[in-house]
């Protein structure tokens, strides 16, 4: 794998744009995601609509060092932790930094790095914006 390539970005498809927009009033989303290059099966979120999540790998692929989302409208007053679902069940979750908003977009972005989850046993991320 080339080291450009060993950064992924996940964009979220229309199908789940169009799942945000009917969870916009539930205030929680899960959606599907169908890049197995992570090896894990879905997304859970809660708090937010998340419109993207980009997923930041070490140098050999095998491990999630950071996550990256956004969030749609200015959430930034919010709280966000990340995490992951595994066969072994729901792992600890890691605080992220503080979301910045983006008027223009009205959309909140935040980074959650210092992770050390292995990709392959992954079967969800879970985000929760509180």
């Amino acid at each position: 794998m080339r080291p450009k390539k060993r950064m992924l970005v996940v964009a979220v498809g229309a199908g789940a744009l169009a799942l945000a927009g009917s969870a916009a009033f539930t205030n929680a989303l899960s959606f599907s995601n169908t890049n197995t290059t992570v090896a894990y099966g879905q997304e859970n979120v809660s708090g937010a609509t998340v419109t993207t999540i980009t997923y930041g790998l070490s140098s050999d692929g095998t491990t999630i060092n950071s996550v990256t989302f956004v969030a749609s409208g200015d959430t930034s007053g919010s709280v966000a932790d990340v995490g992951f679902t595994t066969s072994g069940g729901n792992q600890p979750t890691s605080a992220c930094a503080a979301g910045t908003y983006d008027g223009v977009a009205n959309a909140t972005t935040y980074v959650c790095s210092g992770l050390t989850q292995s990709v392959s046993a992954i079967t969800a991320t879970d985000i929760v914006v509180h």
